[in-house]
């Protein structure tokens, strides 16, 4: 029954995610509600507009509210963790430095992925097991460069920071055993930058 539960919790969160935007980070998560002592995969992509021809390079960063729990095992996804390229480093409430990005030098016949929106990095969180009531994991991105590749056959890139829709990501964890299991939840938000 509790499996049921949070898988319709899980679902009626998705139900609420925006289509993928131009210039937009989204954030994804791979499972259920998590529970106490539980680790959650969550992931970022970013996606550009239909006229532009692949991601070129991310800085960014994630602030964290006072959530009750861990984050570690810190990782890019490839093709976004090309040369120069870091996973972040973590912080008190916040991983900072996560720069992604990959060539796209034709004179050489390496060509970018086109996909889009394309993942660029991942981390695990694990929420304390100690938890005594519901928590809130709220995570937003604070980005500082947002390049893409204007087309296959130029290495040249052009910066759609200022047209950015920033991700954000809330997850309810319930507390241990109660009938607050109800309550828990997903919701990714977007939010245009200021």
């Amino acid at each position: 029954m509790a499996t049921s539960i949070r898988s319709l919790c899980f679902l009626a969160g998705l139900a609420a995610t925006p289509a993928v935007l131009a210039q937009a980070i989204t954030f994804e998560y791979d499972g259920l509600i998590p529970l106490p002592g539980e680790t959650i995969t969550i992931g970022m992509s970013a996606g550009y507009g239909g006229t532009d021809y692949a991601m070129a390079g991310i800085a960014t960063g994630v602030r964290i509210n006072e959530a009750q729990g861990t984050f570690d095992n810190l990782r890019l996804v490839a093709p976004m963790a090309g040369p120069g390229t870091a996973a972040g480093v973590l912080g008190v409430g916040s991983i900072d430095g996560i720069i992604a990005g990959q060539l796209n030098f034709p004179t050489a016949q390496i060509y970018a992925d086109p996909t889009n929106p394309i993942a660029f990095w991942e981390a695990d969180f694990t929420v304390d097991s100690s938890l005594s009531g519901p928590v809130i994991l709220d995570i937003q991105t604070v980005t500082t460069k947002y390049d893409v590749y204007l087309a296959r056959e130029r290495s040249t890139s052009e910066s759609r920071l200022a047209d950015l829709v920033e991700g954000e990501l809330r997850i309810v964890v319930p507390a241990p055993a109660s009938s607050l299991a109800l309550l828990g939840g997903l919701a990714i938000t977007a939010r245009r930058r200021r």
